[in-house]
C-alpha cells in the first residue's frame, strides 16, 4: 500500500511538473495561431482540401486522400477547385506573408498564379499572371483567364483552353467573357481587340474542336450566359444613337442548341410594344428561362440629347435676352425728364421687367434640400444614387412570339422571376413611404407571358429577409402576415392560411424589438411543390401549400433542441425527398450541436456533441461529408465521414497550443431580475488554480452564451479578445441579455448585475477587479451600465452610443438611413419617438446618469465611424471631462465602426489590455493613461518615426 502511495505520489509531482513547465503566451506568440477556410470535397468524396491560414506567416492549402492518407501541401495556396472527374485540383497561389504584407503597405495588389495538380500522379503545373480559372462540368477541360500587362491595349484578355485528357492547350486572345455549358460540349466566349474590328461572340465544340461565329460586328458584345441545362445561350450586342446618352443594347438568343439552333434578335428600336424614350439596359443580368422561352433583362430611361438646332437656338436665345436687357435699360434712361422721374420709372420697370438671364459659367449652387414628405432621406438618397439613376426593370421577350411585356414600372419597381415558369413577383412599398418604423409593400403576380399584373398581398411586412417569393415550380406565391404563413394558388387565384390550425406559434415570440415580430423562418420547398417546411421554436413542420394538412418532421420542442434545415446540394431550387434531407441541430440550454438525417420518412440523429460542429460541406456525387469539431480548449480539427458513420480527423489546427498555459469554459445559469432563467458563458484564465481569486472582464452584446464553445485564436489585432485576457490571468464572462421595451439601457443592468453576482458565489472572482467591456450596442451597455453599479472597477467602451436623444436622431451614415428607425423597430427598443418618450430615453442615457459613475472609462471610436456617430464619444469626453472623471478617448482618424488598419489595430488591442492591466491587475499605467498625450508630442513621434 505504501509502494502505492509513493506511486500516486510520483505521478502528481510528474504532472504538476509537467504544468509548470508550459509557458505563458505574449502578445509575440500570437503571430503562430492558425486558422482552417475554403474547405472542399472532391465530387466522389475521395479528396478533401483545405487551407490552414496563419496569422504572421504564410498560408498554405493541403489535399488529402481519405482513402489512402496521401497528402499534398501546397504553399501560398487557396481557392481549391476540383474537377467534375476527381482527376485534377485547381488552386490559386498567392505570395510569402512578408511580401504579401510589403504589397499591403504600397497598396499595390497580389498578382496570383494558378497551381494545377494532377491527382493521379502528383504531377504539378504553375501558370503565372492568372485572373480566373474554370473547369468544365465533366471536367475534362480547364479555360484559364491571364492578367493582361500593365501596357495592354486589347480589351479583353489571353484566355486558355486546356484540354485535361491530352495536355494540348488553346490560345484565344481578348476574351472580356466566357462559360462552359452545362453538358460540357461547347466554350461560349466574347472576343473584344482594341480596334473593335474583331469583336465576336463565338462557340467552340469541344467534341469535334468546330468553331462557330454566332455574331460579330465593330460593337460590343457583353453578358454571356447560357440556360441552366446549358442548350441555349444569350448575350447583349451593345448599341449607341448618336442622339441619346446611354448605351442602348440588342438580345440575341442562339437556341435550341441540339435541334436546329438559330439565332433570334430582340432589336428594342424596331419592336413596336417596346416603350418610347426607354432603353435596354446593358450593365442588367440577362436570363433565359429553362425551357428557353423567354428571355428576361431590364429596361429604363433613354435620355435624348438636345439636338443641333435647339442647341444653337438656346445659344442664340440666352445672347438676346442679354441683349434685350441691355436695349431696355437704355430706353429707360432716355425716357426719364427728371431725377425724380428717372428713379420712380427705374424701380418700376426693375420691378416689371424680367431678370436677366444667369451667365452660363455661373456655377450652381452646392446645396441640397431636405424636405420633410422625402421618401428617403438625403444622405440615403446618395448612397442609392448609383442604383437609383440607373434603375431599370424587369421585362421580357417571349422569344417565339416575338412579343415583348415590362413586368415592372416606376409604380411597382421591383420584380423577381424564378426557373422555367412564365411568372415573376412584383413589390413595391411606395405608398409606406416615408417608413418610420416597419416598411410594407404590395405583391403583385405578373405573367411573363401576356404581362398581366395581379395585386395578391397588400401591406405585407418587409423584414430580416421575409419577402414573399414563388415556389420554384412557380404553383403558389408565399408570404407571412398577421402571425401567420399564406399560399396564394397561382392556376386559382386562392389565397389559403397554413398555419393556422397547427398547433403551434409560427411568430418569433423570443424577438424583443419593438416591431412586427418576424416569423422564426422557413426551410424550403419539397420538390414539385408538393410541401413547405416551416419552422416554430425547435420544430420544422412540412405543410401543404393548399393548407389542408401538414406532418412534424422533427421533435425538438420536449428536449429544447433547435432543428433547421440545411440545404447541402444547392444546384436545385428545392429539397428533393427522395434523398436524405439533413437538419442542423442546437441544443438552446446545453449548446450541444449536431447533425440530423430525414430519410424515407424517418429521423435519425446521426452526430450530437458537447461542443461546436460547424455545417457540413458535402460531395456532389457521394455520401460524403467534411466538417469541423471545436471547442474553447480544442483547436479546430477537420473531420471527414461517410454516410455518418463513424469518422476520420484529417486536420488539426495550433499543435504548439499545448506548449501554453490555456483555459476552459462553462456555462453559467442565472436569474435576472425580471426572474427570467438565463445563461451565460464563463472562460477560465489559463493558469487556474482552485482556491485562488481571479480578476474578471465581463464582454457584453445580447446574447452570447452560444459562443461557450467557440475557439478564440489570440490576437494583436483583435480587441475584446476572449483568449487576450484569460491567457493574461483573466476570467471572461459573456452573459446573455434580454430586454424589456423602453428600456434598453435598465434592461441590461437586470441582466448584467445578476449575472455576475452569479458568478462571485463561486468564490473564484476577486470582487474588487472586475472590469466591464463591449463594442457599439455593447459599448452603450457598458458605458450605461456603470451608471447603475460600482461593481465595475474600470470599463471600455467601443463606439457606444451615449445620448440616446441626440442618438435617435443622428444619421446611420454606413447605409444613410435615421437612426430613428433602428431605435423604433430595432436595437433601440424604443416604441415611440424621443419627443414621446423623452424620460425613457433620458433614463437610458449614459451622459444623462455620467455623475454616477466611479470606473475609469476608456472609449474608442473612428472619426469616419458611420454606425454610431462619433460625436456620440465628444458628447461623453465633454460630460466627464466637465466632471473630473477618470475618462480616456481614443480617436482613430480615417476609421470606421470598426478599425480595418493593421496598426490601428494592434494600438487599440494594446491599449485596452493596459488599461485594464492597469485598474484591475495594479500594473504602472504608460503615460497615455495618467497623462494623455497631446497633439504636440503625437507630431514628433511622428517625425521620428519618419527620419528612421
Amino acid at each position: 500500500m505504501q509502494r502505492f502511495y509513493s506511486l500516486l505520489l510520483a505521478m502528481g509531482l510528474f504532472l504538476n511538473a509537467a504544468a509548470q513547465q508550459k509557458k505563458d503566451l505574449s502578445p509575440d506568440d500570437y503571430g503562430k495561431w492558425q486558422s482552417i477556410s475554403g474547405t472542399a470535397l472532391s465530387p466522389d468524396g475521395s479528396w478533401a482540401a483545405y487551407e490552414v491560414k496563419v496569422q504572421e506567416d504564410n498560408d498554405s492549402l493541403y489535399i488529402v486522400n481519405r482513402l489512402t492518407s496521401q497528402r499534398y501541401a501546397l504553399e501560398f495556396g487557396t481557392r481549391p477547385s476540383f474537377s467534375k472527374d476527381n482527376k485534377w485540383l485547381a488552386w490559386s497561389i498567392g505570395v510569402a506573408y512578408k511580401e504579401a504584407e510589403k504589397l499591403r503597405e504600397q497598396r499595390q495588389p497580389v498578382r496570383f498564379k494558378m497551381g494545377l495538380l494532377n491527382l493521379q500522379t502528383g504531377k504539378k503545373t504553375v501558370i503565372d499572371d492568372v485572373s480566373a480559372f474554370r473547369f468544365s462540368e465533366n471536367g475534362k477541360f480547364l479555360a484559364v483567364s491571364l492578367r493582361p500587362p500593365k501596357d495592354n491595349k486589347d480589351k479583353g484578355a489571353v484566355l486558355l483552353l486546356k484540354n485535361l485528357s491530352d495536355s494540348t492547350t488553346r490560345t484565344i486572345g481578348n476574351v472580356t467573357d466566357y462559360a462552359f455549358n452545362e453538358k460540357s460540349d461547347y466554350l461560349a466566349y466574347i472576343v473584344e481587340s482594341a480596334n473593335q474590328a474583331g469583336n465576336s461572340v463565338e462557340l467552340f465544340n469541344l467534341n469535334n474542336y468546330t468553331l462557330k461565329v454566332i455574331a460579330s460586328d465593330t460593337l460590343k458584345f457583353s453578358k454571356l450566359t447560357w440556360s441552366k441545362e446549358g442548350d441555349g445561350l444569350a448575350f447583349y450586342k451593345i448599341i449607341k444613337d448618336e442622339d441619346y446618352e446611354e448605351e442602348n443594347a440588342k438580345v440575341y438568343v442562339y437556341a435550341p442548341l441540339y435541334k436546329k439552333p438559330s439565332l433570334a434578335v430582340f432589336d428594342p428600336t424596331a419592336q413596336a410594344s417596346f416603350p418610347k424614350g426607354q432603353r435596354i439596359n446593358p450593365s442588367s443580368t440577362l436570363r433565359l428561362s429553362e425551357n428557353l422561352a423567354i428571355a428576361y433583362f431590364n429596361i429604363n430611361e433613354w435620355t435624348a440629347k438636345p439636338k443641333k438646332s435647339e442647341k444653337k437656338d438656346t445659344a442664340s436665345k440666352k445672347e438676346g435676352q442679354q441683349k434685350d436687357s441691355a436695349g431696355i435699360d437704355l430706353a429707360v434712361e432716355r425716357s426719364i425728364d427728371t431725377a425724380i422721374k428717372k428713379s420712380a420709372d427705374t424701380a418700376i420697370a426693375a420691378k416689371e421687367r424680367k431678370p436677366a438671364a444667369r451667365p452660363s459659367k455661373e456655377k450652381p449652387a452646392a446645396v441640397d434640400v431636405w424636405h420633410w414628405k422625402d421618401a428617403e432621406i438625403q444622405p440615403r438618397q446618395k448612397i442609392t444614387y448609383a442604383k437609383d439613376k440607373d434603375q431599370s426593370y424587369l421585362s421580357a421577350w417571349n422569344i417565339a412570339a416575338n412579343s415583348f411585356h415590362q413586368l415592372a414600372n416606376d409604380t411597382v419597381p421591383l420584380a423577381n422571376f424564378y426557373g422555367s415558369h412564365p411568372y415573376a413577383l412584383n413589390y413595391t412599398d411606395k405608398k409606406y413611404k416615408p417608413a418610420f418604423k416597419e416598411d410594407f409593400t404590395d405583391v403583385y403576380l405578373v405573367n411573363a407571358r401576356t404581362g398581366e399584373r395581379k395585386l395578391i398581398g397588400e401591406k405585407i411586412i418587409m423584414q430580416n429577409g421575409h419577402l414573399p417569393a414563388l415556389s420554384p415550380d412557380g404553383k403558389f406565391a408565399l408570404y407571412y402576415k398577421d402571425k401567420q404563413w399564406f399560399s396564394y394558388n397561382v392556376a386559382t387565384g386562392h389565397t389559403a392560411n397554413l398555419t393556422q390550425n397547427i398547433p403551434t406559434i409560427f411568430e418569433n415570440f423570443r424577438d424583443d424589438h419593438p416591431a412586427v415580430k418576424p416569423p422564426f423562418g422557413m426551410g424550403g420547398w419539397l420538390k414539385g411543390d408538393k410541401e413547405v417546411l416551416l419552422y416554430d421554436e425547435y420544430d420544422v413542420y412540412a405543410v401543404k401549400p393548399d393548407g389542408k394538412g401538414f406532418r412534424k418532421l422533427t421533435n425538438g420542442t420536449a428536449d429544447e433542441i433547435q432543428h433547421r434545415v440545411m440545404r447541402l446540394d444547392d444546384k436545385e431550387p428545392f429539397l428533393d425527398d427522395s434523398k436524405p434531407i439533413f437538419f442542423y441541430l442546437y441544443g438552446d440550454k446545453s449548446k450541444f450541436t449536431g447533425f440530423a438525417k430525414m430519410e424515407k420518412g424517418k429521423l435519425n440523429r446521426v452526430l450530437y456533441e458537447d461542443m461546436m460542429l460547424s455545417r457540413p460541406d458535402k460531395a456532389e456525387d457521394a455520401d460524403v461529408y467534411l466538417f469541423s469539431r471545436m471547442d474553447y480548449d480544442r483547436s479546430p480539427e477537420l473531420f471527414v465521414t461517410k454516410g455518418f458513420e463513424g469518422d476520420q480527423k484529417i486536420a488539426s489546427t495550433n499543435a504548439q497550443q499545448k506548449d501554453y498555459k490555456w483555459g476552459k469554459s462553462e456555462l453559467v445559469s442565472f436569474t435576472n431580475r425580471k426572474g427570467k432563467k438565463m445563461q451565460g458563458a464563463l472562460f477560465y484564465p489559463a493558469d487556474y488554480q482552485p482556491g485562488k481569486k481571479y480578476p474578471m472582464i465581463v464582454y457584453i452584446y445580447e446574447t452570447l452564451s452560444n459562443t461557450v464553445h467557440a475557439y478564440v485564436e489570440p490576437s494583436e489585432r483583435r480587441a475584446y479578445n476572449t483568449t487576450n485576457f484569460t491567457t493574461g490571468g483573466y476570467f471572461i464572462f459573456r452573459p446573455d441579455i434580454v430586454y424589456d421595451i423602453n428600456d434598453p439601457g435598465m434592461s441590461a443592468v437586470d441582466c448584467v448585475v445578476p449575472a455576475v453576482e452569479e458568478v462571485l458565489k463561486t468564490g473564484m472572482i476577486d470582487k474588487d477587479k472586475i472590469g466591464l467591456m463591449g463594442h457599439s450596442w455593447g459599448a452603450y451597455q457598458t458605458s450605461f451600465i456603470i451608471t447603475q453599479t460600482d461593481l465595475f472597477k474600470a470599463a471600455c467602451a467601443g463606439a457606444p452610443l451615449t445620448n440616446l436623444i441626440s442618438m435617435s436622431l443622428a444619421i446611420y451614415w454606413n447605409s444613410g438611413v435615421p437612426d430613428q428607425k433602428i431605435f423604433e423597430t430595432s436595437q433601440g427598443r424604443f416604441d415611440g419617438p424621443w419627443y414621446e418618450r423623452m424620460q425613457e430615453h433620458m433614463r437610458n442615457s449614459p451622459i444623462y446618469q455620467a455623475a454616477n459613475i466611479k470606473a475609469p472609462l476608456l472609449v474608442a471610436f473612428g472619426d469616419k465611424d458611420g454606425a454610431v456617430d462619433w460625436h456620440q464619444g465628444i458628447e461623453m469626453y465633454g460630460t466627464m471631462r466637465r466632471m473630473e472623471k477618470p475618462h480616456v478617448m481614443l480617436v482613430y482618424a480615417d476609421e470606421n465602426h470598426g478599425l480595418a488598419k493593421k496598426e490601428n489595430q494592434i494600438d487599440y488591442q494594446k491599449r485596452q489590455r493596459e488599461w485594464f492591466d492597469h485598474y484591475l491587475l495594479g500594473k504602472t499605467a504608460p503615460k497615455w493613461i495618467t497623462e494623455g498625450v497631446s497633439y504636440l508630442d503625437k507630431m514628433k513621434e511622428q517625425e521620428k518615426s519618419k527620419s528612421k
